[in-house]
């Protein structure tokens, strides 16, 4: 099988000098690989955010990504800065988690990054297979 990556040629700038290296592609295609740990499973959870503040509404949010670990969320209409200690709460199932990252998608919409803080087997309800872990070929494998 040919990796997706093998067809990408350097661009070449004004000078003849290549933008991007094939060295420099090979170091981005290994970091991309050596990243993910745990598979990742597309699925949509709704999601509720108890705020800290008092006389708050809850963040009314949803997952895109799940994982044994985290998830990748969003409808987020704030900003959440890395670092924050968030709850997170699924039906009638809540678990302290990690903001890993954060990323601004379009004004009014962002998307995290969270992984658990403790060990939270059964949140999402289903089970999902670890065994997968380690090296995906393809986009499409992951």
């Amino acid at each position: 099988m040919v990796s997706r990556y093998s067809a990408i040629q350097p661009k070449t700038g004004s000078r003849g000098k290549a933008k991007i290296g094939a060295s420099k592609l090979n170091n981005m295609e290994a970091k991309a690989f050596e990243k993910r740990t745990v598979k990742r499973t597309k699925m949509v959870v709704g999601l509720r955010v108890p705020r800290p503040q008092p006389h708050t509404p809850d963040l009314l949010v949803h997952t895109l990504d799940i994982s044994s670990v985290g998830a990748k969320i969003g409808a987020l209409r704030e900003w959440i800065r890395p670092g924050s200690v968030l709850l997170i709460q699924r039906r009638h199932t809540r678990a302290r988690c990690r903001v890993t990252w954060s990323h601004k998608i379009v004004p009014h919409e962002v998307q995290i990054g969270v992984e658990f803080l403790g060990r939270e087997s059964g949140f999402w309800g289903v089970d999902l297979d670890d065994s997968c872990a380690g090296l995906w070929i393809s986009q499409t494998a992951r």
